[in-house]
């Protein structure tokens, strides 16, 4: 009984743990916060991997630029901060003030850059109004949305397809779920069906280690000996009592030899059978 017990403990206690590990593993993941702690700054976490008016395929410059993480350099702001109305406080506008934010990184011919993309030297630009040209400029550049453009040296070194920010996680175009999480779920549903196979070997008094005895061999009754034939033939139409009295004989020490000595008894000896006739005294 005890040992009944303490396996139905062991399976309920598997099922539980199953359940409990497998519920954190195929919880989908949050979306990303800003300013999370990455290398990420806020503005490419909001912007583009939650999706929040994406500006990477917007313009010739944004396109070229895309393998970085460029927005606090090029737009000034607060970066770190992940509320949108203080992570936008200082905001500027890179190519009508390069000399604040081009120059950042190219020092010695940020005018000449950020006129490739439309840009001006001078402070914002009238409202509707189209930038004055600049010297090396290409004919035709009106914004940065505006037709082709010659890419900078440095952007033509890098591949499309590069992205150093390998830490951003694009859940439009990812699943939520990784395959990994996916096969530890049929893993966990595969243990599941095994217990509950258990349960119902345990339930049906069937416990699986009951195999390493090694199955009961059946053999045809006509293959017997017809002593035994006979034996089983008497005992079938005989009642239960007399099955169990001979049952509890054989599981005696010395059962074997009781019924043989009982057997080399006279058939004419001296016998008493109580009113019940369930004692017999020799």
């Amino acid at each position: 009984m005890k040992i009944k017990k303490w396996s139905l403990l062991a399976l309920i206690f598997g099922v539980f743990s199953v359940v409990f590990i497998g519920s954190f593993l195929l919880t989908p993941p949050k979306v990303t916060e800003a300013a999370c702690g990455a290398s990420t700054s806020s503005c490419k976490t909001c912007h583009e991997v939650k999706g929040e008016d994406p500006v990477s395929k917007k313009g010739n410059w944004h396109i070229q630029h895309s393998f970085g993480d460029f927005c606090q350099a090029c737009h000034l702001g607060v970066a770190s901060e992940t509320d949108k109305a203080k992570a936008h406080v200082g905001l500027v506008k890179p190519l009508a003030q390069p000399d604040q934010t081009c120059a950042s990184c190219h020092p010695a011919d940020s005018v000449t850059r950020a006129a490739k993309y439309g840009g001006t030297a001078g402070g914002p630009n009238p409202a509707g109004g189209t930038p004055p040209a600049t010297p090396g400029a290409p004919a035709g550049a009106t914004g940065g949305e505006a037709g082709a453009s010659t890419p900078s040296a440095a952007a033509t070194q890098v591949p499309a397809s590069a992205n150093p920010n390998f830490d951003i996680i694009d859940f439009n175009l990812k699943g939520m779920v990784p395959w990994l999480a996916w096969a530890l779920g049929i893993i966990n549903a595969f243990v599941l069906a095994i217990l509950g196979v258990l349960i119902w070997k345990w339930k049906r008094g069937l416990w699986p280690w009951a195999i390493l005895q090694g199955r009961q061999k059946n053999v045809p009754f006509k293959s017997l000996p017809p002593e035994v034939q006979e034996v089983f033939t008497q005992l079938l139409n005989g009642d239960i009592k007399t099955v169990l009295a001979l049952q509890e004989i054989l599981k005696r020490e010395q059962g074997n030899q009781l019924l043989q000595s009982m057997s080399d008894a006279p058939e004419k000896a001296p016998t008493h059978l109580d009113k019940g006739g369930e004692h017999l005294d020799l």
